[in-house]
């Protein structure tokens, strides 16, 4: 079955490359926007459509007057569906509700590696068309709930000229993994203060709303995991958006890098989950793909299963790892393996795992690189679709080449 259902993702490929897109919807485009004080026929068609969607309090009667009942039942289809959360209903919210997909999220992350490092910025410029939430990876946390970093104006200022939504990384990575940090600042003693400082940067700053990167939480952090989201959810009400980053695991039995991430209750709070559906293989192990398919399925069976899949964004790595024999390996940016490529050929594709391999000799050692490039991320891509995913989330902005963009164009 697997090497089947392998073979029909192949051939899905390929044929959604050659055939031309095609569901026709219902035209939306003349409907009036509509806002509280809106009344007539136009608003009676709205409820109706918002009642038959479950948006609509069931036993609520069709009034023709926009109130406060349709303004929280239009705010909750904004929410759920990753619109700008407005009351007020326009072309998008129409699409929804004339049973119209939803655009694809593709969210980028945006850091700043180095003084002066403008990939991240280069990139969000060059592609604004296709992003739409740009995560700033700005902020790490102390183990008393404190935040230390930077603002990055300069992304900012960009994505807001672009229409794209701005959401504050608040994670534990500093050179390495900082787990003692990020578990003692949502204990019951500084989970206040952490919250408060989160909410006052999104004020002071003007995001869009915050991404939670909390990585390698122990498993006895999962009711303080939990009840932190639940406090931050509540805080920051319906107008921000809540998105959190977790591990990829494959069934609730985890281990002690995973075990913490309740994907259920995660699933029920978040606006977003984003799923790091990468470092399948990493460098400080053995070679091995970054994010094979059959790993990526199981890890989407089980996270469809607890989380609703269009809040899903499946993380897509722009990198890869090179690995010495018998050495740690070296990450490999997504633009830089053209040029490997062009030294060394010998690239190889894995039927079994759908992802390019390149070996190489250098001196008297023999490499073995695993990375990503553009039919592998078609392949990914169909899976988007395949489980109706809320869209993906890439690692990183600037990593990348045309070929990632010319790809989620196609595809997304």
């Amino acid at each position: 079955m697997g090497r089947k259902f392998r073979l029909y993702l192949f051939l899905l490929a390929l044929l959604i490359v050659l055939i031309p897109s095609g569901a026709v919807f219902a035209d939306s485009g003349d409907q009036e926007v509509l806002k509280v004080g809106s009344r007539g026929e136009q608003v009676s068609h709205l409820q109706s459509k918002l009642k038959e969607k479950g948006f609509f309090p069931a036993g609520q009667k069709v009034t023709g007057y926009f109130g406060w009942i349709t303004y929280n039942s239009v705010t909750a289809l904004e929410k759920k569906f990753g619109l700008t959360v407005n009351g007020q209903v326009g072309s998008r919210e129409w699409s929804i509700l004339y049973g119209k997909k939803p655009a694809r999220v593709v969210l980028g992350y945006y850091t700043v590696d180095y003084p002066g490092d403008r990939l991240s910025r280069d990139s969000l410029a060059k592609n604004s068309q296709l992003i739409n939430q740009s995560a700033m990876f700005d902020f790490t946390v102390d183990q008393k709930g404190n935040l230390k970093g930077s603002v990055s104006s300069e992304g900012i200022k960009l994505a807001r000229s672009k229409g794209i939504k701005t959401l504050m990384v608040v994670h534990n990575i500093s050179g390495s993994i900082d787990i003692h940090s990020a578990y003692n600042a949502i204990s019951d003693r500084y989970r206040k203060q952490l919250i408060d400082n989160i909410v006052n940067e999104i004020k002071k700053n003007g995001y869009d709303g915050v991404n939670i990167d909390f990585e390698g939480i122990p498993p006895a952090g999962k009711k303080a995991f939990n009840s932190f989201l639940e406090e931050l959810d509540s805080r920051l009400g319906q107008s921000k958006l809540l998105t959190v980053a977790v591990p990829a695991k494959t069934s609730d039995n985890g281990s002690n890098w995973n075990g913490a991430y309740d994907f259920k209750t995660i699933g029920r709070l978040a606006d977003y989950v984003v799923l790091m559906t990468y470092d399948e293989h990493w460098g400080g192990g053995p070679p091995g793909p970054v994010a094979s398919i059959p790993w990526l399925i199981r890890v989407l069976d089980y996270s469809t299963g607890v989380i609703p899949p269009h809040k899903i964004l499946m993380g897509i790595p722009a990198y890869g790892y090179d690995w010495p024999s018998g050495q740690k390996g070296k990450a490999v940016k997504w633009n830089s393996m053209s040029r490997l490529i062009e030294q060394y050929g010998n690239v190889k594709w894995d039927n079994n795992y759908s992802v390019p391999y390149l070996t190489y000799k250098k001196g008297f050692v023999q490499h073995k690189v695993w990375f990503e490039n553009k039919y592998s991320l078609a392949i990914k891509l169909v899976l988007v679709e395949k489980y109706n995913l809320g869209g993906i989330a890439l690692w990183r902005l600037g990593f990348e080449d045309a070929s990632f963009w010319d790809t989620v164009k196609k595809k997304l």
